[in-house]
C-alpha cells in the first residue's frame, strides 16, 4: 500500500516531470504510457481491432480529449483533423472514413487532449499532450509491426493515481489486439524524437521508459519475437511466453515479487506494487528495481539488441545505437 506521501510524490510528476529543452521549451514530459506491438496479420480485422481500441480510449477518457486525427478521402495525402465538441462520439464518422481508405495502405488514428501546462502560459513552448492515443497500421507490403501507443497523466486529479487504470487498459486492449509484445509504466513522452536532450533524464531514472513506438518498429524491421525492454508492465504474446517456458515457468521465476495476469493470447507481468523511477542519486535504488531486474533476467534472451540507429537522439560524441543497447540492458 502506497503512503500518502508516496501518492503525492507520484502526482507531482504531472507538473514537475517536465524535461526542458533549449530556450525554455519543453522537450519531454513524464507520464504513464504504453506501447503494444502487433505483428502483420489479416488486415481488415486488424484495422477494426485498432479502431475498437481507439474508440475504447475515447469512451473512457472523452472528458479529457479534444482532438481526433484520422485518414479520410478528404485528404488522401494526410490526416484529417476534427475538434471534439459536445458529447457526440466522432467514431461513427471515423469508422465510415476508414472504409474509404484502401485496405493495403497504411492507416493512422489519434485522439488527444489539450497540451496545456500551468507552468507554460505560452502554449507554443509546451506541446506534449499527456492524454493521447495513437494507432498506426503498416501498409500491406510491410513486414514491420503495427502499434498502439497511449498515455495518461500519473494523477487522476482527485488524490488518486492512474496505475490500476493503466493496467486495466493494457489488459483490455491486449485481449483485442493480441500483440506480439508490449510494455507500460512511467514513460517519457517526447515533444520531437529528432531532438536530443532526453537521454540524461533516462540515465537518472532507470525505471523510466521512453515512448518511441515508431522508432522501435523501424529498428526491429521484420523481427517480431524480440521485445524493446521491460517496464512496470511487460506484455508477452503467446509465442514469446511459450518460448520463455510458459506460464508455469514464468510464475515460478517471478512470483511473489511480480504478479502475472493471463489473457487469451498472452501474459502480462507486473513488476511490483507500483511503477518506479528509482533515482540513481537516492540510496536504495537497486532495491526499488528488484522486480524489474527479475523480469529483465527472465526475458533477456528475447530482448531486441540489433540497433543500427537509436530510440532517442544523443549528443556527440555518443553513438545512438550503442546507447540504445546500453539503455535496453539497464536492468541487467
Amino acid at each position: 500500500m502506497l503512503t500518502k506521501e508516496q501518492i503525492q510524490g507520484y502526482a507531482s510528476l504531472d507538473r514537475l516531470g517536465v524535461v526542458y529543452g533549449k530556450n525554455g521549451f519543453a522537450a519531454g514530459q513524464i507520464a504513464l504510457g504504453a506501447e503494444l506491438y502487433v505483428a502483420p496479420r489479416e488486415r481488415s480485422r486488424l484495422r477494426l481491432d485498432m479502431l475498437d481500441v481507439q474508440e475504447d480510449y475515447y469512451s473512457r477518457f472523452k472528458e479529457r480529449l479534444d482532438l481526433v486525427l484520422f485518414y479520410s478521402k478528404e485528404k488522401s495525402d494526410g490526416l484529417t483533423e476534427r475538434r471534439l465538441k459536445g458529447k457526440d462520439s466522432p467514431f461513427p464518422f471515423v469508422r465510415e472514413a476508414t472504409k474509404q481508405r484502401p485496405l493495403e495502405e497504411a492507416y493512422q488514428i489519434g485522439v488527444f487532449g489539450d497540451p496545456s501546462h500551468p507552468d507554460f502560459p505560452d502554449k507554443g513552448k509546451y506541446e506534449i499532450p499527456s492524454w493521447s492515443s495513437t494507432c498506426f497500421i503498416r501498409s500491406g507490403d510491410s513486414k514491420r509491426m503495427s502499434y498502439q501507443k497511449f498515455s495518461l497523466p500519473v494523477s487522476d486529479g482527485n488524490g488518486g493515481l492512474h496505475f490500476d487504470i493503466l493496467r486495466d487498459c493494457v489488459l483490455a486492449w491486449a485481449k483485442i489486439l493480441r500483440p506480439a509484445h508490449g510494455l507500460a509504466g512511467l514513460t517519457l513522452l517526447q515533444e520531437n524524437s529528432s531532438l536530443p536532450g532526453l537521454y540524461p533524464t533516462l540515465q537518472k531514472y532507470p525505471g523510466l521508459d521512453i515512448q518511441a513506438a515508431l522508432d522501435f518498429s523501424m529498428e526491429a524491421e521484420g523481427t517480431h519475437d524480440r521485445i524493446k525492454c521491460v517496464n512496470w508492465l511487460t506484455v508477452l504474446g503467446e509465442a514469446l511466453a511459450e518460448d520463455l517456458g510458459g506460464e508455469f515457468v514464468l510464475r515460478n521465476a517471478l512470483e511473489p515479487e511480480c504478479t502475472l495476469y493471463t489473457y487469451p493470447g498472452g501474459i502480462l507481468i507486473q513488476a511490483g506494487e507500483a511503477p518506479r523511477l528509482a533515482d540513481v542519486a537516492v540510496p536504495g535504488n537497486d532495491e526499488l528495481l528488484a522486480p524489474y531486474r527479475k523480469v529483465a533476467f527472465i526475458t533477456r534472451r528475447v530482448r531486441f539488441m540489433d540497433y543500427e540507429d537509436n530510440l532517442f537522439r544523443v549528443e556527440e560524441p555518443l553513438n545512438g545505437a550503442k546507447e540504445a543497447k546500453k539503455w535496453a540492458s539497464r536492468f541487467d
